[in-house]
This record gives structure tokens, sequence and C-alpha cells, in this order.
């Protein structure tokens, strides 16, 4: 299964051990990456539109190339497409549009893979939005009006399926705290493991994943993150699979 993001940072932090997980668990996933740090999905368009080189692209938690939006489309025969908007406007379905309906349409002259969304997940509470402040940020209002967002722009775009990484990030923060992040919206190595569970349930519709051959490290932008135990691991796969059931409607195997 080939999988193409299309998205910023918050890609990148969640595809990080999606293809570790998967291939613990003998299944085959390869997800790749067009990166720029924030970008809305105005500038996808926009360099869909121009061609320039603007994207690092990345293979499975690691960067192999510089390249344009159609050069990446054009990449490998993909299963599966996904759309973000940059993390702040995520909760507004308007920054969405007019352009993610251009982006759909024109990317189907390079594949025509299914279309997922990604939803994304609120700051930490220690971080800071305009609309939602700051120490505290009210995080609560923020995740509201991302899940309302992303319902809004899947009617409106017609892209049934929402991976709920936002979701999974909500649950996990009930038994960890504000424990997931890093810097107060990229995700540490305990997000980006719960993430990566999130998008292989997900993918694949298995109904249960074996941890005992996965160990979440090697990717931290943080040398002084903690590595997730396996406690932890086991508690994050019940997070995972909690939130695939929480999204029922827009998975692919519901």
């Amino acid at each position: 299964m080939n999988v193409l993001c299309v998205g910023n940072s918050f890609a990148v932090d969640t595809h990080t051990y999606i293809h570790e997980i998967a291939k613990a668990n003998g299944l085959d996933i390869n997800v790749y990456v067009l990166y720029i740090g924030g970008c809305p999905i105005s500038l996808h368009w926009k360099n869909f539109l121009s061609g320039e080189i603007a994207y690092e692209f990345y293979e499975n938690g690691k960067y192999i190339d510089s390249v344009s939006i159609q050069q990446g489309l054009a990449y490998k025969k993909w299963d599966y497409v996904t759309f973000q908007q940059r993390s702040g406007d995520s909760v507004d379905s308007k920054t969405f549009f007019p352009e993610l309906t251009k982006l759909l349409k024109g990317i189907r002259n390079f594949t025509l893979a299914t279309n997922l969304l990604h939803k994304t997940w609120s700051y930490a509470k220690s971080y800071s939005h305009e609309k939602y402040g700051s120490n505290p940020l009210d995080q609560d209002a923020m995740s509201n009006d991302i899940d309302k967002a992303y319902e809004e722009v899947s009617k409106i775009s017609g892209i049934k399926y929402i991976i709920p990484s936002g979701t999974a990030i909500n649950e996990a923060r009930k038994i960890f705290g504000d424990e997931l992040n890093r810097d107060g919206f990229h995700l540490n190595e305990r997000g980006r493991t719960l993430t990566g569970l999130v998008w292989v349930y997900f993918l694949t519709g298995v109904k249960n994943l074996d941890m005992k051959n996965f160990n979440p490290s090697g990717h931290t932008y943080d040398a002084n993150t903690p590595p997730v135990s396996k406690e932890e691991l086991e508690q994050l796969n019940e997070i995972a699979k909690k939130a695939i059931e929480l999204n029922k409607g827009h998975n692919l195997y519901d």
C-alpha cells in the first residue's frame, strides 16, 4: 500500500512510525509526505499551479529529495492521498476552500487514488492561538472547532474518509495529561507513536495490532524525549482503537 500526504509538519509527525508499526505486524504500508512547514491548502494549490520544486519529500520517516507537487504525485501509483489544513487554520472550514476543490480536481490528472482528510489536533494548553488564548489555551474549544471544521469539509469536498489523529490525541490527554507535544503543537514520541497506530488501524481495518515486535525509537527531534515504555505502548494501542471506534461513519472499513 502506498500513501501520499500533501501536508506539512503535522503529516511528518504522524507518518514517522507507520511503516515500522505495519512491518512489525506483517503489513506493508509505505507513506510519503510532501512537506513544507506550516503549509496551508492555499499554498499547495499555488505550488500546483507553478510547479515549483518547493517540497521536502519524505519516505517512511526519512527525507529523500526535493520535489514539486507534480513530481510527488507522479512518483508512484498511489492508493491514498491525504490532505490537511495548516494547524492554526484547521478550526475553520472556510480556510480550505476554494483551493481544496481546485486541488482535488487538479490531482486527478496524476492519480485516481482515494482521497482522505487528516484531522489534526488542538494545541497544548501551554501554547497560544489568537482565537483560543494562551496559558491556558482553551484546548476543548479548539478541539471542538477542529471536529466541526473537518465534518464540514468532508461534506463540502465529498471526501468521506477522515483519519482521526486529533480524536486520538484528545483521548490520550485524558490518560496522560497534556504530555503528547514536544513544543506545544508538534508531537513527541508518545504522540507520534499514537498517531502512527491510528493510521495503521485506519488504513488496514485490522482489529488488533501486536506491539511486541515494535520499538518506537530513532526518529525523535529531541534527544531528551524519553522513549515510550512497553506499558505506555499498550495504553496507546487501546487509545488508537478507541479513536477508530469514535470515528464511525468516516472510516475506510465501517
